[in-house]
């Protein structure tokens, strides 16, 4: 066991100083193209660069972790500027390929037994593709099916987690030295990248997610997802069913062979539709690269490691933001991008939809047709951000997944009306929102709780009397001397205390009255108490109206 953890540490060592290096490397470039050696050797200043540029130039450098990290950070506005962010859609998930022998043993200790006997063809003197977690390489099994055999690269898993645990004390680091930073919740990001991350390096996940769209599109001959070999499937090992097509970025060879580009480009947005508005679980990289064209328009999708999901009223919120804005209503716009959000009660809400309608006019003179959805949706998220609002994370996906999706028809030079296409499965959604099984359900899901309520509130009354009985029940409330909640308060008390003490002289002057009213003092006492206690009963009515 010693020897395992005396590798490890060593091993983590090793990655520490390699990014401590590389960092080094980098400060060392940049202070010498910015230093006077430049003009000696660079007098044109041509190797000069950019930030963003010098930024990705480390991303790069650092490896897969930071890669796809980088990626990410790519489509979220709310993080990072516009200039980097095109700089680092630039970053590769692609990667030098591993040792093929170390490819063959992986495979072997994973299967449980040798190549031979489960496949009866593996080339692996070429993979067909490797990227910065894997290496594909083709193969036949016995019985006869060809085969994609997708096999993890070796310590992958402990170098990345590794890379998390310093990119989390890094974001730490940040927020501690920038507060201003806290409010983009950088530590929660990275927290929620380091959840991504290792779900991806489990291939069982990427094996259900697949499962999962087979069974969604069982039906839908417009797509079609690989079938999985679950009974070799591993963490580090993903067997599936081997597909060709073709590939939908070159829109004249797609013409050539038969194929309808306009066809294409409606299936892929119908296919992306369906994810999202009725199923709520979709492809969240659905890039020209993870897709393949074949017979009758088909489109084949590749590479489910990355999917997301979207609550049922995200789905709702989500149709009601398209159709806002096709109506060029900002109240409803703006209602259903809190509800997207999950805030519920938002007090700047006038302010809110006052720079969503400023938005919108931006786009009153372009059709619905052309809008980009994605860049709408983008920038009205900004607002939200504005307020130190949290946008969730699922959301950022789904932008990506609808810009993906936007410039896919417009590579294939397709003429879509997002807005026509989003209409069936709005109409779809009302009815299931407005029909009589939902209503039946909410009845029914109402009552429920009500006779819950029925059946525990006098057993809870019961126990609270009980503790404030025994002088066991306490509720501490803590607030900042000079906030204006507690001053509120001591006014509230203060005054409570004052109108307590005119009642009770009003009520003890008035039984005087009654039966001492001949003495001179009791008079002045009373007509007194009263004149003061209706002066303090009108300012208090003026107050409460007017404040």
């Amino acid at each position: 066991m010693w020897i395992f953890q005396l590798r490890n540490f060593f091993r983590n060592t090793f990655r520490l100083i390699t990014i401590i290096l590389i960092f080094l490397k980098h400060l060392i470039k940049n202070w010498f193209f910015h230093s006077w050696f430049r003009r000696i050797f660079d007098p044109k200043g041509k190797k000069l660069t950019t930030r963003p540029q010098r930024i990705r130039l480390i991303i790069e450098d650092l490896g897969p972790t930071f890669v796809k990290f980088g990626q990410i950070l790519a489509d979220r506005p709310d993080l990072a500027s516009e200039q980097l962010r095109d700089e680092l859609k630039k970053l590769q998930a692609s990667a030098r390929p591993f040792d093929n022998d170390t490819a063959i043993r992986i495979i072997e200790e994973e299967l449980g037994d040798p190549i031979k006997k489960v496949f009866a063809q593996l080339d692996t003197k070429k993979p067909l593709a490797s990227a910065s977690i894997g290496q594909v390489y083709k193969g036949v099994l016995h019985t006869g099916e060809e085969v994609v055999v997708k096999v993890q690269r070796p310590a992958i898993k402990q170098k990345i987690k590794l890379d998390l645990v310093l990119m989390k004390i890094l974001a730490q680091h940040a927020v501690k030295s920038y507060p201003e930073l806290a409010h983009f919740n950088v530590v929660g990001f990275v927290e929620d990248f380091g959840n991504n991350m290792m779900k991806e390096l489990d291939y069982t996940n990427e094996a259900s997610n697949m499962k999962r769209f087979a069974d969604m599109f069982k039906d839908d001959e417009t797509c079609y997802i690989p079938m999985v070999a679950s009974q070799y499937t591993s963490q580090k090992l993903l067997i599936m069913e081997y597909i060709t097509g073709m590939r939908p970025d070159n829109p004249q060879a797609l013409k050539d062979a038969g194929f309808d580009t306009q066809v294409i480009a409606e299936n892929g947005t119908h296919i992306i539709l369906k994810m999202i508005l009725k199923h709520g679980f979709f492809h969240a990289d659905p890039h020209p690269g993870n897709i393949f064209i074949r017979g009758d328009n088909q489109i084949v999708l590749l590479d489910h490691g990355m999917a997301a999901t979207l609550k049922p009223k995200q789905i709702q919120a989500l149709i009601d933001f398209m159709l806002g804005f096709a109506k060029k209503d900002s109240r409803k716009l703006t209602k259903a991008l809190l509800a997207l959000c999950d805030i519920g009660y938002f007090k700047h809400f006038e302010d809110l939809e006052f720079e969503i309608s400023e938005v919108m006019k931006r786009y009153s003179f372009i059709s619905y047709e052309q809008v980009d959805m994605s860049q709408v949706m983008s920038e009205t998220f900004k607002n939200i951000i504005k307020y130190d609002l949290k946008v969730p994370a699922n959301l950022f996906m789904l932008i990506k997944t609808i810009a993906t999706i936007q410039k896919f028809g417009e590579n294939l030079e397709a003429n879509i009306s997002l807005a026509d296409m989003v209409k069936p499965y709005a109409i779809d959604k009302m009815k299931e929102r407005f029909s009589w099984k939902t209503i039946l359900n909410k009845i029914t899901s109402s009552a429920e709780d009500y006779i819950y309520f029925i059946d525990k509130f006098p057993r809870d009354v019961k126990e609270v009397m009980s503790n404030l009985k025994r002088g066991v029940l306490k509720h501490e409330i803590n607030l900042q001397e000079d906030s204006y909640t507690n001053k509120a308060m001591r006014q509230g008390i203060n005054r409570l205390g004052f109108v307590f003490l005119l009642g009770l002289m009003l009520i003890c002057s008035t039984l005087l009255m009654m039966y001492k009213g001949d003495k001179q003092i009791i008079r002045i006492f009373f007509y007194t108490t009263v004149i003061v206690s209706g002066l303090t009963a009108v300012r208090l009515f003026i107050k409460t109206k007017f404040s």
